[in-house]
């Protein structure tokens, strides 16, 4: 209202010098209708787009809400999806520690076992030449024994007792690495003791017959062949405790290495 009073106040005095050419009133009428009519535009207009800005604040506004509104529901979504998330990492952390350490203990126990398997395989070399060479020699040493006696009975007596003595040295020498029984050797080392008597009463008169030659030699080769037959048992039953060692070793080795490549994955 004020403003408008403005506008006639102005109005009059730019019409007052022009007084006297015309009607005055007419003019000033004439005025305050084109501003009326004016100011009345201009009104409109400026309802029109504070109408507009009003129903653009209201739209803005009511976006914004539902806005809000969403992502407050999307944060609790998230806050939820990240505990859950959070739960699960340190389950997974739990885990991969778990599948860590059994990947170790099943490493270490691979270690182990090979060490043992390596160990039992040099030992079973070692212990396989030893009673190849025993059967060898006890073998060699029955062939001498029995082609000599084959010969003559009596022949068997002439045979060098230093070399009989050193070989059944050489025997004792491998049934002990061997790990004979006691009684074996015993028997064997007697044996010798009996040969070395007869010996020396060959040079005394009356020289024992030819059938105590045969029973003094066919003695050595008993005790021989029993050796030998007992070497090759052990040899065997050795082998047979290998296989089954190796066999062993191979499906624990397998089960380890399929255990560990199992948990690696998980992992």
């Amino acid at each position: 209202m004020q403003h408008r009073n403005k506008l006639l106040f102005l109005v009059a005095a730019a019409v007052v010098p022009r007084v006297v050419c015309g009607n005055p009133l007419g003019k000033v009428i004439e005025l305050l209708d084109s501003l009326t009519a004016k100011i009345t535009k201009e009104g409109e207009e400026e309802a029109k787009a504070y109408a507009a800005f009003v129903e653009w604040c209201d739209d803005a506004a009511a976006n914004t809400g539902f806005a809000i509104k969403a992502a407050t529901a999307k944060k609790g979504k998230l806050e939820a999806t990240i505990g859950e998330e959070a739960g699960e990492i340190s389950a997974a952390g739990t885990k991969i520690e778990e599948l860590a350490g059994s990947i170790a203990t099943d490493e270490a126990d691979l270690t182990s076992a090979t060490s043992v398997r390596k160990k039992e395989a040099a030992d079973f070399t070692a212990s396989e030449a030893e009673l190849m060479d025993v059967i060898d020699t006890l073998g060699r040493a029955i062939t001498v024994i029995e082609r000599e006696t084959a010969k003559n009975p009596a022949a068997f007596a002439q045979t060098d007792t230093k070399t009989i003595t050193g070989l059944v040295k050489t025997l004792s020498t491998i049934v002990d690495a061997a790990s004979f029984s006691t009684q074996d050797k015993n028997k064997l080392l007697g044996l010798v003791q009996s040969r070395q008597a007869a010996d020396e009463d060959d040079d005394e008169p009356g020289a024992p017959a030819a059938a105590a030659y045969k029973s003094h030699s066919g003695g050595i080769l008993d005790v021989l062949e029993d050796l030998k037959e007992k070497a090759e048992e052990q040899l065997a039953t050795l082998r047979k405790a290998e296989t089954n060692a190796k066999h062993n070793y191979d499906m624990l080795k397998q089960s380890l290495e399929d255990h560990i490549a199992a948990d690696t994955k998980d992992m």
